[in-house]
């Protein structure tokens, strides 16, 4: 009886403990993609950013489309 009782009790700290850890990692994972784009569309602005000073050095004009 006592061993039933103790499942029964036990089963949703479980199911709680397996749901908190699930919605951890899923904001870990998101955090981390987040991050991720930030750093790649600074570094894409960045070059874009260079090749326009490059272009206005070399040329003394702006370049535009």
């Amino acid at each position: 009886m006592f061993e039933l009782l103790l499942l029964i009790y036990l089963f949703p700290i479980v199911v709680i403990v397996i749901l908190l850890f699930r919605l951890a990692r899923w904001l870990v994972r998101n955090t981390f993609r987040l991050l991720w784009w930030f750093v790649r569309n600074f570094f894409v602005l960045l070059g874009k950013g260079l090749t326009r000073a490059f272009t206005l050095i070399m040329t003394g004009r702006i370049f535009n489309r």
